[in-house]
């Protein structure tokens, strides 16, 4: 008698395959359907994942995300931004708005931590939790918070100042970063945090718009806040040094 397919395995690994990180999702051969169950997973949630997986828009749009992403993980390695941001005047104010981001992106990504491999969370004497939930809620919380600052605080203030001067004046690292947080995917996700139009998913983060639905990983999401945070720091060490605008 031939082996019952794994409906729920083989959705999320088609799912992470085209939206995760290398090595996220469950591997070859575990089985979620029998860990689950055919009832284990609210049918919203499956539908969502489909409709990811077919919408060619979101799929366009995250992997043109990705490539500017992949470009400058190279170039953040470095101090091309910071040699680039340098020469740019900041307002009076521009080093303690930047100062102030740089330090609540660093405690939302503090939240995230661990004691003997278990998440650590100001509720643990009053709220019991399944593990699973528990891990799932503190990543998610976490990359929340750090979204939110990064993209929705830091977006309008000194640094987008400092990104889009830079890229004027000919910045070839600004102008990749500017092309990275006014991209479409990460557009649409700075907008539903805004409005607060997102929610914990299954296999990740899920926001909503007007265009629709992205689905995130917590690989992914995670992946661009490294970025995002170094963005954020050499942004930082270039307003101590830069001129003050007048």
């Amino acid at each position: 008698m031939p082996a019952a397919r794994d409906i729920l395995g083989d959705l999320l690994r088609n799912f992470y395959g085209t939206f995760g990180m290398p090595e996220e999702g469950p591997p070859p051969g575990c089985d979620v359907t029998a860990m689950l169950g055919h009832n284990g997973v609210a049918e919203a949630e499956l539908s969502t994942l489909r409709a990811a997986l077919s919408d060619d828009t979101v799929l366009r749009q995250f992997r043109t995300c990705r490539k500017v992403i992949e470009d400058l993980a190279t170039r953040l390695t470095g101090e091309e931004l910071l040699r680039e941001l340098c020469g740019i005047p900041v307002p009076q104010n521009g080093f303690e708005q930047l100062s102030s981001g740089v330090f609540w992106f660093a405690l939302a990504s503090s939240l995230d931590s661990r004691q003997e491999g278990l998440p650590v969370t100001p509720l643990d004497e009053i709220v019991r939790l399944p593990v699973p939930i528990k891990i799932q809620m503190t990543i998610h919380g976490s990359l929340v918070l750090r979204l939110y600052v990064a993209l929705v605080y830091m977006r309008e203030g000194v640094l987008n100042d400092l990104i889009r001067e830079s890229a004027k004046a000919g910045g070839q690292c600004s102008a990749q970063v500017s092309k990275l947080l006014n991209s479409d995917y990460v557009r649409r996700v700075r907008n539903a945090l805004s409005h607060g139009s997102f929610s914990a998913g299954m296999a990740g983060l899920v926001f909503r718009d007007d265009h629709g639905v992205i689905v995130a990983t917590p690989g992914f999401l995670n992946w661009l806040c490294t970025w995002l945070a170094l963005i954020q720091l050499q942004a930082l060490a270039a307003s101590a040094r830069a001129p003050h605008a007048a």
